[in-house]
């Protein structure tokens, strides 16, 4: 695929229809389905999503995003705010306790065949402009590094806010995109002394 070709890339709300290669796109990117000394470069998930996790996204998340070229799901994006998050959800809920409201991208997911076009940054900047109001969150795995989505997230001017264990045992590197106002003022307030327990996951 062309750069040119990406332009004929549509962004449309998931739906019903899309699901089956949304399971199937983010299959092909889990970390345990990838050869691992790939899948840091490249890019992978954790998130052992199903079909019925998706589906009930559809209509509880405020950002479920797919990018389609000619009928073919390209890649696909899924996001929604703190006050939708699952009870199970540790590590968001504890970045709530501290950073308060926030949108949380969930999943960002690109076929194989489709990236570095583009592709991911278009899915960002589709919800990136919709959504003002608060800071926007990415956990990304780092051990294994996640080389991939932390140059990516880097790249669309994200800054690193903290690290954290949750109970699955990945740790995570913690992103943050604020507002430019925002970003004014908490530049220099030390996140890392104020998070409750970061010394212990550090």
């Amino acid at each position: 695929m062309s750069a040119v070709d990406t332009e004929k890339v549509e962004i449309l709300r998931a739906g019903e229809t899309h699901l089956a290669d949304v399971v199937a796109l983010a299959g092909s990117r889990r970390l345990d389905a990838s050869d691992p000394a790939a899948a840091g470069r490249d890019g992978f998930l954790v998130s052992d999503y199903t079909l019925d996790d998706y589906r009930g996204r559809l209509t509880t998340a405020e950002h479920f995003w797919v990018a389609v070229k000619g009928g073919e799901v390209l890649g696909f994006l899924l996001a929604y705010s703190d006050e939708r998050l699952e009870p199970e959800e540790w590590l968001n809920h504890r970045i709530k306790t501290t950073l308060g409201s926030f949108l949380v991208i969930k999943q960002v997911c690109v076929a194989r065949g489709a990236a570095r076009k583009g592709v991911a940054s278009r899915l960002y900047h589709h919800v990136l402009e919709q959504w003002p109001a608060s800071p926007v969150i990415a956990a990304v795995v780092s051990e294994p590094y996640n080389e991939a989505s932390s140059r990516f997230h880097r790249k669309l001017g994200f800054e690193e806010l903290t690290h954290l264990t949750p109970p699955d045992g990945r740790r995570r590197t913690v992103w943050v995109r604020r507002k430019p106002r925002e970003t004014m003022l908490t530049r220099s307030w030390n996140w890392r002394s104020t998070w409750p327990g970061t010394a212990a996951s550090a």
